[in-house]
């Protein structure tokens, strides 16, 4: 019966629909930004801070942000680089350093024990620094390529829309099992719909695909196992720590996905395909550092659990 509750089943478990299955629907993109909705939705429900917590905290925010739009967004840029002679295969790479981090750094945090003030906060901060820079870094890097208008609007209504709804959601108690349960689901939903959208081409180019994989499991595992160790020595609270590893890590691959698939899907059509390979190696990540992250950084007794 735990197993239901595991989210690692329901990972593996939409990625291995997307290779049986496939998923190339019209509707995909929109099918996908609304997962990516109620997930972030789900994961801000029952939240609250006031600006005390942002005056305390503010250190913390702030290098959250820069993990996500110096360091994150930066070894993005430099791995597209290999890519830079594929025109379809840059433009992914750009959007995907351009947009903020995925909601699931809270599922992440939820799930692992972290600082799930710390995260929300973060959280905040990086999607109002996002307002200006992922329409700046998509113009910069792309030109008239990608409309910095329509991207604007995409990351507006991705934070608009989840607030709203948690307005009157916020009034309701939500049983931890069922939001557990339905945040599965919906990452199920996500995981397939993503893999599944552009299965033929991964497994009618395999060469492609196999380099872009390799080079974000280097992205993503090796930077972070390096931060686990470099938090833990230096005396880092492990809550915290769990923040600055996801923000460091996790960057909004459905939303790059989704983007690229409204704006290039005619003309760049394999745009996609790095935050596509990017949101599969980043839920294999997520399942690795479950169990990992407990082994080499186990909670401590002393140690308050925010949940």
């Amino acid at each position: 019966m735990n197993r239901l509750f595991d989210v690692k089943v329901w990972i593996i478990l939409g990625i291995i629909l997307g290779f049986v299955i496939g998923f190339d629907h019209p509707d995909a993109p929109t099918m996908l930004m609304i997962t990516l909705l109620i997930q972030m939705t789900l994961a801000l429900q029952g939240l609250k801070f006031d600006f005390g917590d942002v005056k305390h905290d503010s250190k913390y925010m702030l290098f959250c942000v820069l993990l996500c739009f110096v360091f994150n967004t930066g070894i993005t840029l430099l791995s597209g680089l290999l890519f830079i002679d594929n025109k379809d295969l840059w433009y992914g790479w750009v959007m995907l350093s351009a947009v903020p981090c995925a909601i699931s750094v809270m599922t992440m945090t939820f799930y692992m024990k972290g600082d799930l003030k710390l995260g929300m906060l973060s959280f905040s901060a990086i999607y109002v620094v996002a307002l200006a820079l992922t329409p700046f870094l998509t113009h910069l890097l792309m030109g008239e390529a990608a409309s910095w208008t329509q991207i604007l609007m995409y990351v507006v209504l991705f934070v608009i829309i989840p607030i709203a709804i948690d307005i009157p959601l916020n009034k309701v108690t939500i049983p931890p099992k069922l939001k557990i349960m339905t945040l599965n689901v919906v990452i199920l939903a996500m995981v397939f719909i993503s893999v599944g959208f552009r299965r033929d081409y991964i497994i009618e180019n395999p060469d492609v695909a196999v380099l872009l994989l390799a080079v974000n499991f280097v992205r993503i595992f090796v930077p972070s196992i390096i931060m686990l160790y470099l938090l833990k020595r230096i005396g880092c609270p492990r809550d915290k720590g769990v923040v600055f590893i996801s923000m460091a890590t996790w960057r909004n691959s459905g939303l790059a996905a989704t983007l690229c698939i409204i704006m290039f899907s005619a003309t760049f059509p394999n745009a996609l395909l790095p935050a596509v390979l990017s949101l599969l190696v980043e839920n294999v990540w997520f399942v690795f550092m479950q169990g990992y992250f407990n082994r080499m950084w186990p909670e401590t007794k002393t140690e308050s659990v925010n949940i």
